[in-house]
């Protein structure tokens, strides 16, 4: 599909789909913590599907919806195994693990760090060049990061966010892994979904109990929170979101995708009633600002390094 003729101008009909696209992935940091943990007490006596055995039932559930967009194959089945572990099955495990702790806004808030850590794997392995700019960028994200993180009173959450920032490191890497085998997004999504879900299940079967029975003590609203993860975040989510990369820059795109994580912060502190405090505020308004200004700078070797983020939702 060709691009718009002037890509610095987004169509008010395509600015909407993006904000429903940032609602639907800023919502999701809620819907996922309900399904790891019970939060916010949906449903009494609900704690929660292991993290694994959830995602393992997110990608199979992808894979069922997406199975028949699997041909043609990708040409590198290896490179496409480290696609869909770094993007899929390892990186989402460590969101669910580390939802059983963080708050929905703070994991929406670490999660940003994608788009740093994509850039500095762009210039480590592709050669890209940095310039001073999008150096501060990063010199700044990490600094708020750093402040939302180092909390001595509250371990707990700071666990939690280190792994989500380990959840965000892998998926940049595996969008380095990606610019070797390009697939366009559904048969990308149908891949990731039939590679993640085997050795999920292995590992849930080794290391996890109780995990059917913990599930249905979730009901339909535990069902219904399975599907919007996949039908609306990453199937709707990531359909549109790639169709209107096809019609603009990513430059563009990027920074208005910061809409889904202050969405995500909004909805933990409104729907999980997530404490607000100056770290959080301060540390997450820094991280954002530089993950912003990272995200309007051009990355020649890897243009959508500034989407990063969007990798982990």
């Amino acid at each position: 599909m060709p691009r718009s003729r002037d890509v610095s101008i987004m169509r008010w009909r395509d600015f909407l789909a993006l904000v429903a696209v940032c609602v639907v992935w800023g919502l999701n940091f809620v819907v996922a913590k309900f399904s790891v943990t019970g939060d916010p007490g949906w449903v009494p006596g609900f704690d929660g599907a292991p993290p694994i055995f959830f995602a393992f039932l997110r990608f199979a559930l992808l894979y069922a919806f997406l199975a028949p967009w699997l041909r043609p194959g990708p040409a590198d089945m290896k490179t496409m195994f480290g696609v869909a572990m770094c993007m899929g099955a390892l990186q989402y495990v460590l969101i669910f693990m580390g939802l059983q702790w963080a708050t929905p806004s703070g994991m929406a808030i670490a999660l940003q760090l994608g788009v740093p850590f994509a850039t500095i794997l762009s210039v480590v392995l592709l050669k890209e060049h940095v310039g001073p700019v999008r150096l501060m960028g990063i010199i700044v994200a990490f600094a708020g990061i750093i402040i939302v993180v180092a909390n001595p009173g509250e371990a707990d959450l700071s666990l939690g966010l280190l792994i989500g920032i380990g959840a965000a490191f892998v998926g940049a890497l595996g969008m380095i892994l990606v610019k070797r085998m390009p697939l366009d997004s559904i048969r990308m999504q149908a891949w990731i979904g039939l590679i993640s879900w085997p050795p999920l299940l292995v590992l849930s079967l080794v290391f996890e109990r109780d995990q059917i029975a913990a599930s249905l003590d979730g009901g339909w609203i535990f069902l219904a929170a399975l599907i919007f993860t996949v039908v609306l975040v990453n199937i709707f989510g990531h359909g549109v979101f790639y169709n209107l990369l096809k019609r603009y820059d990513a430059t563009l795109i990027a920074p208005l995708t910061l809409m889904a994580p202050l969405v995500g912060v909004i909805s933990g502190l409104v729907i999980t009633n997530d404490p607000i405090g100056w770290r959080l505020i301060v540390g997450g308004g820094l991280t954002l600002v530089g993950v912003g200004v990272i995200a309007l700078r051009q990355n020649r070797k890897l243009p959508n390094a500034g989407l990063a983020r969007e990798k982990t939702l």
